[in-house]
């Protein structure tokens, strides 16, 4: 199937007049979560000769001043997710490309031994998508009784210290992911009022700068969370529903292109038609009417 669509893509020039048709206007954004420099600098190359680079204050200034014809044309934002410590590697990349993400920290685990909880041995055997499913002090428990406690540190550490963020913000903005990366929805009102709150606190007391964007982890969100991400005076915040993002965009909805960390160029330009995501969600969508999975729960990004 990849083999199939790299060749579409390539050869109709889809991806192509898909930029043109929806990208020349609008705000292409795109998530990584633990790229590896090299495959990181042949992704900024392709992106660079197709799209400019932005960041994510420059978009919410256009959504909120209403001047979107402030932004440069094919405008592009680079995102990574949760923190991990490989990432503290990229900024001679991000140098040398000009371009400025925003990480989105778990403020939590970032500094700590704490694991990633989809990380560890106890998750594999569990299943991550069904620990996903739980509520989440049920997930908790899980695993601490499966032998990875969430709250206790592991033998390596997963995520950037506080000193590694810190020697990125020349190059880097931050946002808020959490602050120990639970699926928000399976959260009772007052741990997802605490996850969302404060993280963005703990990240602005450890870096001395404000913290004014979110990442929904995992992509799951609804009405409540959206309510008090605003309450905790978030400007934005990102899912991962495919798609662009235009001057009537609402900013605590901002759709983004999952990308995979370690696909060639080829393949990245076929993530980012959407048709990958598209076919997921039929394929989710059939599993859920044959009872296989619950309609609407995320897979990993292939």
């Amino acid at each position: 199937m990849k083999t199939a669509l790299g060749t579409l893509a390539r050869w109709t020039g889809l991806e192509a007049v898909m930029r043109f048709a929806r990208a020349r206007h609008n705000v292409t954004m795109v998530v990584y979560h633990n790229p590896d420099p090299e495959t990181l600098r042949s992704h900024l190359a392709w992106f660079q000769h197709r799209y400019s680079f932005t960041t994510m204050d420059a978009v919410a200034d256009a959504l909120e001043s209403g001047r979107w014809t402030d932004l440069p044309r094919y405008p592009l934002v680079v995102t990574f997710d949760d923190g991990h410590r490989a990432n503290a590697k990229l900024e001679p990349v991000l140098r040398e490309f000009g371009v400025r993400p925003t990480i989105y920290l778990c403020s939590r685990i970032i500094g700590t031994h704490r694991p990633y909880w989809w990380q560890t041995p106890a998750a594999e055997r569990l299943g991550i998508e069904t620990l996903k499913r739980l509520p989440d002090r049920e997930r908790r428990a899980r695993l601490a009784t499966a032998g990875n406690d969430p709250e206790r540190d592991g033998d390596d550490r997963q995520a950037m210290s506080w000193e590694e963020v810190r020697a990125l913000t020349p190059v880097c903005d931050f946002g808020a992911h959490t602050r120990n990366h639970p699926i928000l929805i399976r959260c009772d009102d007052r741990q997802c009022s605490d996850e969302i709150a404060y993280c963005k606190s703990e990240v602005e007391a450890f870096l001395q700068r404000p913290c004014q964007h979110f990442a929904y982890p995992n992509g799951d969100f609804g009405d409540r969370e959206v309510a008090v991400l605003r309450q905790a005076g978030y400007r934005t915040a990102r899912t991962i529903e495919p798609g662009w993002n235009g001057p009537d965009a609402d900013p605590m909805r901002l759709k983004a292109f999952p990308v995979s960390d370690d696909v060639p160029v080829s393949w990245l330009a076929v993530q980012m038609t959407g048709i990958p995501a598209w076919l997921r969600g039929l394929r989710d969508a059939r599993r859920a009417t044959e009872g296989g999975m619950p309609s609407g729960q995320p897979v990993p990004v292939a």
